[in-house]
């Protein structure tokens, strides 16, 4: 019947010609007019979701594993630096309470009202142990903040990160230190620099590769505290 309909309606009858052409009522033949075009809605709803699937790029599933926080990547040492671009990193910290309490008891710092800064480090080549970096520079940091954007950084060169207090004689006080890293050589002229160590290194000469960043785990921070207690 409802091939007859169709066919009725697509010549521009009305619904009660249509239903005098098939000897029935208006009403029968209304509802089964009805229930074909929801049909037809619901066939066509379904052909474009086909279509949007095949064409739009599958999303690969990413286990939440994969999924971190500042807080877990800080967990470490407190403190994380990242690469961002060839002479631009991301550093970012949180301090632990415990850390301030710790400087608070022994500095009589306030860390509500003190001055913080970001030391920034050049350890290429060496092993870093909180003093023999080649050069440093401090950039003061608000109160809270918590990450920096450090831009226009030497190419080819190892950075270490720090992040501390600045008394009122701007002398600094290490509280974090991040992860080294190295900014990529960007010129021709720096082809080959690590060559000689790298031949030293194969040689057995250097016991340590010269071309890796290497930070002290006998810190820095560890010697100052020992240092107070002789003293004390």
């Amino acid at each position: 019947m409802i091939e007859q309909i169709v066919s009725l309606r697509r010549k521009g009858l009305s619904f009660r010609k249509i239903a005098m052409e098939l000897n029935s009522t208006v009403g029968k033949v209304q509802y089964q007019w009805k229930k074909y075009v929801k049909e037809q809605e619901k066939n066509e709803q379904e052909e474009e979701k086909q279509i949007t699937t095949k064409t739009e790029p599958k999303i690969p599933f990413v286990s939440e594993h994969f999924w971190t926080s500042v807080d877990l990547l800080t967990k470490k040492n407190g403190m994380e630096a990242w690469l961002t671009s060839e002479n631009t990193a991301l550093v970012f910290w949180r301090i632990p309470e415990g850390k301030w309490q710790l400087i608070s008891t022994y500095y009589d710092i306030d860390p509500e009202t003190c001055s913080l800064a970001v030391k920034i480090n050049d350890i290429t080549s060496i092993i870093y142990n909180g003093r023999n970096a080649h050069s440093y520079r401090l950039l003061p940091v608000e109160n809270g903040q918590e990450s920096i954007i450090l831009q226009d950084l030497s190419p080819n060169r190892s950075l270490c990160f720090e992040i501390g207090v600045l008394d009122v004689y701007q002398s600094f006080l290490p509280i974090l230190q991040s992860n080294p890293l190295h900014t990529p050589r960007i010129s021709q002229d720096q082809v080959g620099t690590m060559e000689k160590e790298i031949q030293n290194w194969e040689k057995g000469d250097n016991p340590i590769p010269n071309w890796i960043e290497h930070v002290s785990t006998y810190s820095y921070y560890e010697l100052e505290e020992q240092e107070d207690v002789k003293k004390k």
